[in-house]
Parts: C-alpha cells; sequence; structure tokens
C-alpha cells in the first residue's frame, strides 16, 4: 500500500477524543492570563500552544507560521492571526492553578478509566520519581533562577563565571504504556533537589490520594530518612538505588554478599541484547548507625553483551555492571528477580519521561526563561479619606484626588517557564493516551508517535475555513 492510500489522523477526530473523554473544551474555557481586555483571548493562546506541542513544533517562531493559517485561527478560536510576542506577553503572565487542576483531573480520568492498569507489577502500578536540569544561560536570568559556579578557560586564562539555571523534579507513571505525568515541582533558590522531592511527595497524596500509585521508584539521592518516613506514612513501598552516598549501608551489604553465594543465577534475552547476571538477597541491614531501621538489599552483578558496529561490521561487546537497592517491598511477593526489574523500571522515566521530552517535545528548549515584556499587576489603592460633614464640596473633590493609586504598575511575577512545561506535560500525556488507548491506524499502522504529529500538523491545511456574512460579528468561540 502506498504512502498517500494509508488513512491519517485528522485534528477533528483527535479534539472528538480529547472533549469526550476528558472534558477539554471545558477545561479550556477556565484558563486564565494577567492581561486585561486582550484582543486575543487567553483560551487562543493556550489552545495554539499546546497544538503547537502537539506538532512537536520547535519554537514560538515555527508554531507562528501554524497560526497565520486561517482555518487554525478559525480552530482555536482566534480573531486574527498573531505573533510570538502575543505568545510571550500572555503566557507570563498565566494563572497556574487551572493548568494543574487540569493536569490532575486528566490523570484522575486516565485512573477511572483503568489506563494505568495495564502493565502493573504484581499488581502493583509503579511511579518514578526524578530531576531535571531544564535550561542554563550565563547572561539571562529571572527572579527564579539558581546560581552556580562554573569554571572555564577564556584566552588560556581560567576564571569562574557565574551560570543561572532552573531545575524541578517530577513524578511519573512507569509501569503503563501511557506514562502519565503526575505533578512538577521546580526548586527555589537556594534549595535542594532532595528538599523540593520531598515537598512534592508531601503534596501528591493531598492531589491524588495515597493510593494513586503502590510503588516508587528513586535514585541514590533520595536515600534519605524523611523520604523513608513520608513512604511509610502513605503506604508507598520503595525501591531506591544504593550507590556510596550511604556508606555504612552500602560497606555493610558489599562486606555481607561478599562471603556468601548468590541467592539466583539468570540469563535472559530482550531487544537484542543478552543478559547474565547473579542476584544477592538480604532482608535486615539497618539503615545507618543512628537509625536501627532494618531494610531489605538487592544487588545484582550482571554481564550485558550486545551488538556494535566497528568498522562497518557487527561485533558483539560485552559491559560488567553491578547494581544495588534498599527496597521495602516484601521477599515473598516480590522475589529478588523482580525487584532488580523494578531497579531497572526507573530507566523508563529518563528514557520515555525526560529523555523522550528533550528530543522530541523541545523541553530544553527555554520558550519564556528571564521574559522582561510581561503583563502588569493593578495597583494598591489607598482607602478614601471620609470627608468632614462640614467640607465644602472642592474640598471634598481635592481629598479624592489625593486618594489616588500610591503604588505603581509592578509586573505580575514571571510564570511563563512553568506554565509552557505544565502545557507542555498536557499534550505529553493526552497525546500518549489518543495514541495508546483510542488510535486504531496506530495498533493497524504502526505509526510513531512523531508519525501522528506529522499527521495532525498536515490536517491543519484541511480544516473548514472560517465562513460567516460579510457585517455579522468576528466569532471568538473555538471549533476545538
Amino acid at each position: 500500500m502506498k504512502r498517500q492510500d494509508i488513512p491519517a489522523h485528522s485534528l477533528p477526530s483527535f479534539a472528538r477524543y480529547l472533549n469526550k473523554v476528558f472534558d477539554f473544551r471545558a477545561a479550556v474555557a477556565t484558563v486564565a492570563d494577567s492581561r486585561v481586555e486582550p484582543e486575543i483571548p487567553a483560551s487562543a493562546v493556550f489552545l495554539a500552544t499546546f497544538h503547537g506541542f502537539v506538532f512537536r513544533s520547535r519554537s514560538f517562531q515555527q508554531l507562528e507560521a501554524e497560526i497565520s493559517h486561517p482555518a487554525f485561527q478559525n480552530w482555536i478560536g482566534a480573531p486574527r492571526a498573531f505573533r510570538d510576542d502575543v505568545l510571550r506577553y500572555s503566557l507570563c503572565g498565566f494563572s497556574l492553578p487551572p493548568l494543574e487542576g487540569m493536569l490532575v483531573n486528566i490523570n484522575r480520568t486516565l485512573k477511572r478509566n483503568k489506563v494505568f492498569d495495564d502493565g502493573r507489577v504484581q499488581g502493583r502500578i509503579v511511579a518514578a520519581l526524578d530531576g531535571i536540569e531544564v535550561l542554563s544561560s550565563y547572561s539571562r536570568c529571572c527572579d527564579a533562577c539558581l546560581e552556580r559556579r562554573v569554571a572555564m578557560r577564556q584566552g588560556g586564562v581560567k576564571i569562574e563565571r557565574v551560570q543561572y539555571f532552573h531545575r524541578a523534579v517530577a513524578c511519573q507513571i512507569v509501569s503503563s504504556p501511557v506514562k502519565a505525568v503526575l505533578a512538577v515541582e521546580w526548586l527555589l533558590p537556594g534549595e535542594t533537589e532532595d528538599a523540593a522531592a520531598l515537598r512534592l511527595l508531601n503534596q501528591l497524596p493531598q492531589i491524588y490520594g495515597s493510593r494513586f500509585f503502590d510503588i516508587l521508584l528513586l535514585d541514590a539521592l533520595y536515600a534519605q530518612k524523611p523520604v523513608l518516613q513520608c513512604a511509610a506514612q502513605q503506604g508507598w513501598d520503595l525501591v531506591v538505588s544504593l550507590k556510596r552516598n550511604r556508606p555504612e549501608l552500602y560497606a555493610s551489604a558489599v562486606r555481607l554478599f561478599a562471603h556468601r553465594p548468590p541467592d539466583l543465577e539468570f540469563t535472559e534475552t530482550m531487544r537484542g541484547k543478552t543478559y547474565q547476571g547473579q542476584i544477592w538477597d538480604t532482608p535486615g541491614l539497618p539503615f545507618s548507625a543512628a537509625d536501627s531501621q532494618l531494610l531489605r538489599v538487592v544487588r545484582s552483578e550482571e554481564k550485558l553483551t550486545q551488538n556494535h558496529y566497528r568498522g562497518g561490521q557487527i561485533q558483539a561487546e560485552t559491559t560488567q555492571h553491578e547494581w544495588m537497592w534498599i527496597t521495602t517491598l516484601d521477599t515473598q511477593a516480590f522475589p529478588p528477580k523482580v525487584v532488580r526489574g523494578l531497579g531497572h523500571d526507573r530507566w523508563k522515566q529518563e528514557n520515555n519521561g525526560w529523555n523522550d521530552l528533550t528530543q522530541n517535545w523541545s523541553l530544553k528548549h527555554g520558550f519564556l526563561h528571564a521574559c522582561r515584556h510581561r503583563p502588569q499587576a493593578a495597583p494598591t489603592e489607598a482607602p478614601p479619606m471620609p470627608p468632614a460633614a462640614d467640607a465644602a464640596p472642592a474640598e471634598t473633590a481635592n481629598t479624592a484626588a489625593q486618594s489616588a493609586p500610591i503604588d505603581e504598575y509592578r509586573l505580575v511575577p514571571n510564570r511563563g517557564l512553568q506554565a509552557v512545561v505544565l502545557i507542555l506535560m498536557l499534550a505529553f500525556t493526552l497525546c500518549a493516551a489518543f495514541t495508546q488507548c483510542h488510535s486504531k491506524l496506530v495498533r493497524l499502522y504502526h505509526f510513531s508517535g512523531i508519525e501522528v504529529a506529522r499527521q495532525l500538523r498536515v490536517s491543519v491545511s484541511k480544516l473548514p475555513p472560517r465562513i460567516r456574512a460579510p457585517d455579522s460579528p468576528t466569532p471568538h468561540s473555538p471549533t476545538f
């Protein structure tokens, strides 16, 4: 079958799915920004940005070309074409609670529709939490930027420069084919990543409930007592990478496993890779000298054999790896090989989360970092003084004039980066739900996510044009 004969996805079918399953049209009507009586409504700005991520646009300049299409303007409810400066100006003052509420409602709908049931591990839903540096700059900064000093050479002389950057922590479902992002928490100036992660872990039960997922996968950075206490309080089981950042526990495990044979030996082939390994499992090691809580430790030594091209020829190469995890999972329900698989599943957040968002969704593009052109907040007004009983009308007028605003207009806080990332997470989650749960064409023809995005972008030219009488007012409601 020729490519032009293969059925393709269209924006109307995509919109029907979102509106029917997630009531997306009603959610879009709740978005707002800080502009006063704007010509381009906030809903049009949101839909333009959302579709830009759905189309995998690399920048706002590329999205501007799509907005110039009259049919797309009618689709998003824009009265006319607008440039990328309108996107920046509006998004810098976007209200974040409606976007966060939209992401929460979408994930709750996915859970209610049993989307996360596919891929359960021993009947449990698995989530992972990790951090990522979104962008960095030596020149542009904002009030929420983190700072660090970077050593470099300039003209042969070693110097230090201040680098500004943003870093975020996110929690994502990794056991399901739809790897939905649950929430994103940004590091505050002077804050460490583990502090932001702990704040996010305390917020998740308030947003979704403590039983939204069952197992949480963490990096070695989060192997800390407050994290263990938070997980135990919420009823989550943990699988945490163990490295030398916990020297006492790490040394105890290494000494123990060095004097005993492995509990399990295995060989498996997966995706062209052959794994040969040995696994040790012990249930009772203290977390630290000051904390006598006993934890289960699993260690895996693996030999990975895979083919590589060397000099134009395929050659098999073998590498050795050693992994160690601490976990609160029960030994009977979760044998050591299952724990080892869960430990490796944390990389799904790297590959299907951060790596995919960076390479294919332009997460690190820095759309709105340190944007100075943004709306102004309304000034604070001083309460007028009540006039005296015998005051003359002219004196009353002078008193009213003196009660004018005492503060100047100030720029609203720059929420552009957070707003853009939230819209990106919405597009990422909804596109995954559309392709994995709804699209028959993906199952029949094995379309990739990039190909589906291309088909949706091409379908813009097939949208019906805006047709109205010459004397009728311009409609502002989106066709979406």
